[in-house]
């Protein structure tokens, strides 16, 4: 490469950073690099991921395509086609982005301070504090409309996010920050969530929920982030983590 073109380089960052040029998907940029951020899909293959409660990444169901990492999942049910996926290494104090995609009626979620508790749970996923992904107008609770701490960015069950209903179809960009006890849920460059972990209202919310019988639940200290089966079809892409001190 000539010095006129190197010289070049730099410009062409600038003026591509200045016209609001995307980003390629599963990248990180050299300031994202120096700053501290990590892939945690490289869009080709399933490198830092596994099965949950397992040694190697499922068979079967999901999949890299495209530069997406997808859930090719039909049954309906949780945890009962092809099974969660987790990452290979634990996680304390961090701040996690993903793009994500679900069709009409899909269900899924993205969860965080996953232990792998034993006894392994014969039904269902294993728990942890979970940015819920689902068809909020759409899908079918019980027989009824979704109640707001079950709809997307919440966290299930315990806390309700403050948003309107999310299109489906279409990516979306999500971010969680955990700082201590400290919790925020962002979707597309929006916070719609914060939590304090010692606050009543977090502990109230535990209790009142399908947690209340886990020891413990609102004071996990780590764990694997997981990408959880509901048995409909999701894709996820560009997962970034910037773990902090």
């Amino acid at each position: 490469m000539n010095a006129i073109a190197l010289k070049l380089i730099p410009l062409w960052v600038g003026l591509t950073a200045s016209m609001g040029i995307a980003q390629p998907a599963n990248t990180l940029s050299p300031a994202e690099q120096k700053a501290g951020w990590q892939l945690l899909f490289d869009g080709k293959t399933t490198t830092g991921w596994r099965g949950a409660y397992a040694d190697r990444f499922p068979a079967k169901g999901w999949v890299v395509k495209d530069g997406e990492l997808r859930g090719e999942l039909q049954d309906g049910a949780e945890s009962g086609d092809a099974g969660d996926i987790v990452t290979l290494k634990k996680y304390r104090n961090f701040e996690l982005v993903f793009e994500w995609k679900l069709g009409k009626g899909g269900n899924s979620g993205v969860k965080y301070f996953i232990e792998e508790r034993l006894p392994k749970p014969v039904l269902g996923s294993q728990a942890g504090y979970e940015y819920q992904l689902i068809d909020d107008a759409d899908y079918i609770y019980n027989g009824k409309h979704l109640p707001e701490d079950l709809k997307t960015a919440s966290i299930y069950d315990v806390v309700a996010a403050s948003k309107p209903d999310v299109k489906m179809g279409v990516w979306h960009r999500s971010r969680i920050v955990v700082n201590m006890n400290q919790i925020e849920h962002w979707l597309d460059g929006v916070k719609v969530l914060t939590a304090d972990r010692t606050s009543d209202s977090f502990r109230q919310g535990v209790t009142d929920s399908k947690f209340k019988s886990y020891t413990g639940f609102a004071d996990i200290p780590e764990g694997h982030i997981l990408l959880q089966d509901h048995g409909h079809s999701v894709a996820f892409r560009t997962i970034k983590i910037k773990p902090y001190p």
